[in-house]
């Protein structure tokens, strides 16, 4: 009020970049004096203080009551809810906050919703800058996760619509079930859902669940690289499996053999792909239970990521089985680098390591 002066006011509007504001443009002098923006977002970075990943930025929806769990720039959006340790999902309410630093630690436990959504938008952002996917069936779905679900609940679950996760059981010593690898593996259960479909049973259903741990720890690896492991939920306390050495967990590392459930449950025998990813990734020697020999040479996680996805969005169908796996696996190593590429070597070797098919050969043998 003590500087007033004589102004044009100018309604600026431009599609690209996007911008619109009115400008103020002194009359006298022509320079700018102010400018007040005409376009209101709602998204806004936020600081989230996690349970698991320490202080990490986030997106929050501003609103007429502070700052909540949502917001719209990734794909349809992404919201993450309080269903206040209960199972009806109608009265889940939002988790807010004040002044969008988000440091709520109370016996509740709500400072892990801050995990799940953040885990969420890397989970998004993992696929989109890899893959170029956006979001679980390419279409932008929207990512719905709600936290607190029931009480003392001991697992995180896709139900075909939403993500769900449970706040741990006092008794195994477990906290709120979403840590980063845990939130890229449930949403990968839906990518797969919108992609190959493996059903959920038998070598299908193993197939299923070893794609959640190897994106899942895909995610991790990206979202927090100093601190990724090749073990399953061991941020929450008790550890749920281990890729690189799944009998530690009572899981096969070898097709049909050690620690192989005879009734195929589909987390135990998801262990044979989950090695043949880690050795894919970092290579290995060694001797399988069949008592064959073999020499992995490791390509990186990113390289092997790139297989696994090909294969699960290109190749592999409902009643895909090990086989299969193998089989398409390399066919989607030779279409992302070539016959007789060193990752077709890799890719063969690493099946040959877990029991699924022979060592890598690039001749011809004849067999009348």
């Amino acid at each position: 009020k003590d500087n007033l002066c004589l102004a044009y006011q100018f309604d600026i509007y431009a599609t690209q970049p996007l911008f619109r504001a009115y400008v103020y443009v002194d009359a006298l002098s022509n320079k700018i004096v102010n400018e007040e923006s005409r376009i209101h977002y709602t998204d806004v970075p936020g600081t989230a203080n996690t349970g698991y990943s320490g202080t990490q930025t986030i997106t929050a929806d501003s609103y007429s009551g502070g700052f909540r769990l949502r917001e719209s720039g990734r794909g349809n959006g992404i919201e993450t809810y309080n269903l206040q340790q209960g199972s009806d999902y109608t009265s889940a309410i939002d988790f807010s906050d004040a002044d969008n630093v988000w440091n709520t630690v109370n016996t509740q436990l709500d400072q892990y919703a801050t995990d799940a959504h953040w885990g969420t938008e890397k989970t998004y952002d993992y696929y989109w800058l890899n893959f170029n996917r956006n979001s679980i069936d390419n279409n932008g779905f929207k990512i719905q996760s709600y936290v607190h679900y029931d009480v003392d609940f001991f697992n995180a679950f896709w139900d075909g619509s939403v993500m769900t996760y449970g706040d741990g059981d006092p008794s195994t010593g477990s906290t709120p079930l979403v840590s980063v690898d845990i939130v890229g593996h449930e949403i990968t259960h839906g990518l797969t859902e919108h992609s190959a479909g493996l059903i959920y049973s038998g070598e299908s259903g193993g197939l299923n669940e070893s794609f959640s741990d190897i994106f899942g720890q895909c995610v991790e690896f990206y979202a927090k690289p100093n601190a990724a492991s090749w073990l399953i939920g061991d941020e929450i306390g008790y550890t749920i499996r281990s890729m690189d050495n799944p009998n530690a967990f009572g899981d096969p590392d070898t097709y049909h053999c050690l620690d192989w459930d005879p009734f195929e449950e589909v987390h135990n025998i998801s262990g044979v792909q989950n090695f043949w990813f880690y050795l894919l990734s970092m290579g290995g020697t060694g001797t399988n239970d069949n008592g064959d020999n073999y020499n992995v040479n490791g390509i990186g996680v990113t390289n092997a990521a790139k297989i696994a996805f090909r294969n699960l969005t290109v190749y592999l169908t409902p009643n895909s089985n090990y086989a299969d796996a193998r089989y398409y696996s390399i066919q989607s190593a030779i279409d992302l680098f070539g016959p007789c590429s060193p990752e077709v070597a890799a890719t063969a070797n690493a099946w040959y390591a877990v029991g699924v098919g022979g060592l890598y050969s690039n001749t011809v043998q004849s067999d009348f």
